[in-house]
Formats: structure tokens, C-alpha cells, sequence
């Protein structure tokens, strides 16, 4: 806990709230502060306790909370939801709540330590500098942006490592890969129709390196993040994974974020038949959106941001249409593999 409280990103959370500080006492505050952490402890110690903070605070501790109001106060949590009352985790039974939680976390203390692996390799095994760039220098406003920016692209591109997993399952043509296909595509994240936010971290180990740890940590190595702006761009990440999968349509800023909910509430309804990319402009270029691309969902945000029930309309009559038109392939496809 005091290596925890000791994390200058959480103090420069609550800079906002220091008004009766002016602006250069409040960042000449937090440039003491990380330097002294940096100088006190092992560069490797801070990237893996500041990664492990970010993902409890602005992960599992929200993804706790909200399975915890799903099944506390089922009746008032259906009233939040897109989809109504069928989007309670605690609705069907056998709904493996436990599982999905814990493969969850340890997918995530997996990825921790693999982000410790890889600058254990550039810094001790190899001899090079480390993977992130960890300096008592703060970053400029500028350059967190730009890095913000591409993170942001280039882990929208590398989301589409989910699109690749898809076609190659139905790529395969004979009926025994056809089956076998079926059973790995719906084992992870694409076999719950109703997500909550621990979902989103919810896959085989292997598909969630490609589909999301090396999206997240990859932009950092490609560009050398500072620590820092990594800690950012990871608080960003880690807070769009918990709301867009969390099923509410009542969210803290429906511009974007609700777009994005919406897509994936779409992409679960249809057992991931489209909506693969995080932001949804790589559907956009690969023809793979469903119930509208990314510009229609900004279009709309702008014009009316009061999300609610229009929302989970909106995501039921969209669910229906994809689930009608897969509806007689999949029933030829039971036929045949009875035969």
C-alpha cells in the first residue's frame, strides 16, 4: 500500500481538486514527487506497481462495483441497461460469473508480467535502454498528446488481430474444422452475449496477448512512451474496457464512449460477427461495422447525446436484424453437421 500511495500519476489526478494552488506549484509538486520516486527506486519497480495500481483502480475495482450493483439491485441495474433485463450477468444460469472474473484477473497479472519480462530482456539480457522511456524528465503536454494519438491508431489497428482469428475459423472449409472452429471461437469473449465489464478482459491466454495485451503495450515499445504517458494511455484503455462492455446505456460521456458501447453490445449479440476494432474505423475501411460504422455513431452522438432508452432500443432492433440474417446459415450449418 505505501508503494501505491507513493505513485506521483495518482497525485496528478487529484491536481484538479488543489484549487487554492496555482498551476506551477501544482506540477513543481509533482515533478518532486516523481523524481524522488524515480530516484529512490528501481525504474522496473515503478513501471510494474504504476501498471498494477492503474488496472485495479480504473479496472477491477469499477468492473467489482458494477457486477456487484448487477446483482445487488437487479431490478434498478435492468433499468441502466441496453438490453434491459437479459443483460444481467446474474439472469441465465451457468453463467460462470466466477470463471469469467478469474481468468480475467489473471490475464491481466499475465500481461503485468510479461511488460516486466520484456524490459527485464532489454535492460539485463540484452544490454539495451529500457522498452518504456522512464526519466525524472516529464513529458511535455505536446508530446503526450501526439503519443496519445498514435497509441490510440495504432491500437486500433492492431485490435483487428481479432478480425484475422474470425476469418481464419471460417476460412476452414471440411466439417470436422468447421466444428472444431465453432467450439474455439466460442470458449472466449465472443460466447457471451450479454457482456459485463469483466469481459472484456475474458479469453484464452494466447488470443488475449494478440487481441489485447500487444495493442496496448505494443504502441509503448513502437514509440517509446514515456512512463508516464503509458500510464495515461493504460488509464484510457482500462476505462473504455470497463464501460463499453459494462451493458449500461447510461454512461459518463456518451460522446464516443457511447458509440463504442453500443458497437460492442452489438458485436456480443451476434456472437462477433462484426465490430471488431475498439474505436470502429477499421470496420469502417474493412466493410465489417454493424448497425452503423463509427461516423454515424458520432452523427448521432452530436445531435443527441441523451443516450437511455433510445440506446437499448436501438441495440435490441440492431441485435434482432444481425441475428435474423445469421439465422438460417446457422440453422443449414446444425442440419449438416447432424448429417
Amino acid at each position: 500500500m505505501d508503494a501505491l500511495a507513493s505513485l506521483p500519476f495518482l497525485s496528478f489526478l487529484l491536481i484538479p481538486s488543489m484549487g487554492s494552488y496555482s498551476t506551477s506549484l501544482n506540477l513543481l509538486f509533482f515533478y518532486m514527487t516523481w523524481s524522488t520516486l524515480i530516484l529512490s527506486h528501481e525504474p522496473l519497480y515503478v513501471e510494474v506497481i504504476g501498471t498494477l495500481a492503474i488496472r485495479f483502480l480504473f479496472f477491477v475495482l469499477p468492473s467489482t462495483l458494477f457486477l456487484a450493483f448487477d446483482s445487488a439491485i437487479p431490478s434498478l441495474a435492468a433499468n441502466l441497461k441496453a438490453q434491459g433485463d437479459v443483460a444481467l450477468p446474474t439472469k441465465k444460469r451457468g453463467s460462470k460469473i466466477y470463471t469469467v472474473v478469474g481468468i480475467s484477473a489473471l490475464n491481466l497479472v499475465l500481461g503485468v508480467a510479461l511488460q516486466a519480462a520484456v524490459e527485464t530482456l532489454f535492460t539485463q539480457v540484452i544490454g539495451i535502454r529500457s522498452a518504456l522511456r522512464i526519466t525524472t524528465t516529464l513529458p511535455t503536454p505536446w508530446g503526450i498528446a501526439m503519443n496519445l494519438l498514435k497509441g490510440f491508431v495504432l491500437r486500433e489497428v492492431g485490435s483487428m488481430a481479432s478480425l484475422a482469428h474470425h476469418l481464419v475459423h471460417h476460412a476452414l472449409k471440411s466439417p470436422s474444422s468447421i466444428k472444431q472452429s465453432r467450439i474455439m471461437i466460442t470458449t472466449g469473449v465472443d460466447a457471451i452475449e450479454v457482456p459485463y465489464s469483466f469481459v472484456a478482459n475474458y479469453d484464452n491466454p494466447l488470443t488475449w496477448f494478440f487481441w489485447r495485451w500487444l495493442p496496448t503495450y505494443g504502441p509503448g515499445i513502437i514509440f517509446r512512451f514515456h512512463l508516464l504517458t503509458y500510464f495515461i494511455f493504460l488509464t484510457f484503455v482500462s476505462l473504455e474496457e470497463t464501460f463499453s462492455y459494462s451493458g449500461y446505456s447510461v454512461l459518463p460521456s456518451s460522446f464516443v464512449l457511447g458509440g463504442i458501447a453500443r458497437r460492442q453490445d452489438v458485436h456480443s449479440m451476434t456472437g462477433g460477427k462484426g465490430n471488431f476494432s475498439p474505436l470502429g474505423l477499421m470496420d469502417l475501411i474493412h466493410g465489417t461495422s454493424l448497425g452503423g460504422d463509427v461516423g454515424e455513431d458520432v452523427g448521432e452522438d452530436m445531435e443527441d447525446n441523451e443516450l437511455g432508452g433510445l440506446s437499448g432500443r436501438a441495440v435490441e432492433k440492431i441485435g434482432r436484424k444481425a441475428k435474423s440474417r445469421d439465422g438460417g446459415k446457422r440453422k443449414g450449418k446444425k442440419i449438416r453437421d447432424d448429417d
